[in-house]
């Protein structure tokens, strides 16, 4: 009996490695990304609400003339 291991048995167990990296950086790289969208998110309600202010200030003013 032969009890090293196999090439075989390497290769799976290295593919196996390469695949566990590549799903932890893909996980990585969507949570990063993630992270991105909600503060672009948040910049553009500040925009937004920023514009609901002036157009109500607009309003307001048209409104006394």
């Amino acid at each position: 009996m032969q009890y090293g291991g196999t090439p075989s048995g390497w290769i799976s167990i290295t593919l196996g490695l390469i695949l566990i990296v590549i799903v932890v950086f893909a996980f990585y790289q969507m949570n990063r990304t993630l992270n991105e969208l909600k503060l672009e998110l948040a910049n553009l309600r500040n925009s937004l609400e920023e514009t609901k202010r002036y157009t109500e200030d607009v309003k307001r003013k048209l409104e006394e003339v």
